[in-house]
């Protein structure tokens, strides 16, 4: 009757969560499923591998989405002084998550810089809808919902951890005390279960619902101590040091490093944060007092010297995505800050709501970072281009006097920039249809001359599944597919009179019989051959039939089945410089 009581009580506190959140609990589930079918053949690149992960990002989205709709629909209810059935809560975070899941799914068919950012905004900006939605116009309820749900994570995962810890256990004490093979991918699948959905859940059954009061007094203690005794003094010694390189900028002259940039960024985005966690302690506690106070004046000359660092950067280098996002936020973040000096009643909720904002505006639109970063490239080549009257009927003509290396490089640069993150299409300046292979022809000096390789690095792989060699007519089999290299360059192995090595340094495979060579070939050369009837991409996965080798010797017969390789292409050399590979070599009469 104990553990049935016991287990009674653990699905009647678990029950509110699962009406409150079963479709978000469906997502969480969806998201751990195809987690666990992608790991089996997770680095192989395949097409189903892809559309595997193309899911688990479109999930993440549901989910926060679905979570959202709930606590609108909650809130909702609470500002009409209504009551209504979790299933209407559900069947709006069905609707939200699905329609989310359904738009970011086709917007990842690629994995480039422009739809990993907006999907990253996508979540950032629901993340923050999270907190804004249930404290819309409920002055000073953030701060403690932020606690809240800090210290709700914090056991979610806490619990996880320590269930993985005893599954993982008990799966390795079964397997060690009754012989089972187990694969390592078993101990990943608990795992996944454990922060996919253990944790997810734990997390929900800990959200305040919209009319739940969320009291100062219920502040923990031991995160009450930590922020005040640990993580206040450490950040005020960080500002510390801030300021005194501040201080060594001003007395030298010499403008900070691009380094500087994201130190601060991170820094005073980190700080904001924490001041929600320092505000519900400022009425009784000094410090927090203190620090909820200066803080927001101490950053703005270490803003200054960040918006001077990135200015230089621009100047110089025009604006790309990563600096487009340092400045934008930036800007938020001196906005914030002028907000809390100025306001003489804070409403910490538009902190979130307009940084969620500034978010979504930074991905979409004609102001985008894309889209600005693209103009602004455009402008640096257009100046370059212009300084050697190289440009003539809105098209670029080669050079008539020598370009500096420097100048070479920047306009590699510039090419280098639209090939690997956007299209050489959005050239504006550039003919239809131009290839990196016509750089030359279009400059008047080669994209090697200008410091950068003929073109990116394109990469070669493939991984064998579990397969059957069939070895009839061979004698031996010589294992290569667990090459150490802590060991020397060479490996050799010998079987009675056979001999066979494998040199990583020149990829050399060789067979000899009785010290007389009976057959080698180098692995570089033969991949090379074969990435001519492959489709030129920067990833090339080659075929399981393109990956046996046979050649017969003067006296023997010879089989290499490889099972596993990675390498990329040397542009410069048009080499294959294999960094991976593993492979069988099975020798035989002829």
């Amino acid at each position: 009757m104990r553990w049935n009581d016991l287990l009674a009580r653990v699905l009647s506190s678990a029950r509110p969560t699962f009406k409150r959140f079963w479709v978000s609990i469906c997502f969480t589930v969806a998201l751990t499923t195809t987690l666990i079918m992608s790991t089996p053949n997770r680095f192989s690149g395949s097409t189903s591998i892809q559309t595997l992960n193309r899911l688990s990002l479109a999930f993440v989205a549901g989910l926060l989405a679905s979570w959202c709709a709930v606590l609108f629909y909650e809130r909702w209810l609470w500002e009409k002084k209504q009551t209504g059935s979790e299933l209407t809560g559900n069947l709006a975070a069905l609707l939200s998550g699905g329609l989310v899941a359904a738009v970011t799914y086709p917007m990842l068919q690629e994995f480039t810089l422009v739809s990993m950012s907006r999907h990253a905004a996508i979540c950032i900006f629901l993340f923050l809808a999270f907190f804004v939605i249930p404290c819309f116009r409920r002055e000073d309820r953030l701060e403690m919902y932020a606690v809240k749900l800090f210290t709700q994570a914090v056991l979610a995962a806490l619990f996880s951890a320590v269930a993985f810890i005893g599954l993982a256990s008990i799966t390795f004490t079964v397997s060690s005390l009754f012989s089972l093979k187990m694969s390592f991918d078993i101990y990943l699948h608990i795992w996944m279960v454990m922060a996919g959905v253990l944790a997810p859940f734990l997390l929900m059954a800990g959200i305040p619902a919209a009319g739940d009061p969320v009291e100062n007094e219920d502040y923990p203690k031991t995160l009450k101590n930590l922020i005040v005794y640990v993580v206040t003094p450490l950040l005020t010694a960080y500002t510390l040091v801030l300021f005194v390189y501040f201080a060594k900028i001003l007395i030298t002259r010499q403008w900070p490093v691009g380094l500087v940039s994201h130190l601060v960024l991170w820094y005073s985005l980190v700080t904001i944060a924490i001041l929600y966690f320092v505000w519900p302690l400022s009425p009784t506690n000094k410090w927090a007092d203190m620090f909820s106070r200066y803080f927001p004046r101490a950053v703005i000359p270490l803003l200054a010297m960040m918006f001077l660092s990135i200015g230089i950067r621009i100047r110089y280098y025009g604006i790309t995505e990563n600096r487009y996002y340092v400045t934008v936020v930036g800007a938020w973040v001196l906005g914030s800050v002028l907000y809390l000096n100025l306001t003489k009643k804070r409403r910490s909720v538009i902190l979130p709501a307009s940084l969620a904002l500034v978010v979504a505006l930074s991905v979409f639109g004609p102001w985008s970072s894309f889209a600005v970063s693209k103009w602004s490239q455009n402008r640096r080549l257009e100046s370059l281009l212009t300084k050697y009257n190289m440009v003539a009927d809105n098209s670029i003509v080669p050079s008539s006097q020598a370009v500096t290396q420097t100048d070479r490089q920047e306009m590699a640069e510039v090419l280098f920039y639209f090939d690997r993150f956007h299209n050489l299409s959005d050239v504006r300046l550039l003919p239809a249809g131009f290839t990196m292979s016509q750089f030359e022809s279009t400059f008047g000096f080669s994209y090697a001359d200008a410091g950068y390789p003929a073109k990116p690095r394109p990469q070669v792989y493939y991984e064998a599944a579990n397969q059957a060699l069939d070895i009839s007519g061979y004698r031996y089999l010589f294992d290569y597919t667990k090459i150490n290299y802590g060991q020397p360059s060479a490996v050799t192995l010998t079987q009675g009179n056979v001999q066979t090595s494998y040199n990583r340094e020149s990829q050399l495979i060789s067979v000899t019989l009785g010290g007389n060579l009976e057959w080698e070939q180098s692995l570089t050369d033969y991949v090379k051959g074969l990435t001519a009837k492959y489709a030129q991409e920067d990833r090339v996965q080659l075929l399981p039939e393109d990956m046996v080798l046979e050649a017969v010797g003067a006296n023997l017969r010879v089989r290499v089945v490889i099972t596993g390789l990675w390498g990329e292409e040397d542009p410069l050399t048009d080499k294959i410089n294999l960094g991976q590979v593993g492979f069988y070599v099975l020798v035989g009469d002829k």
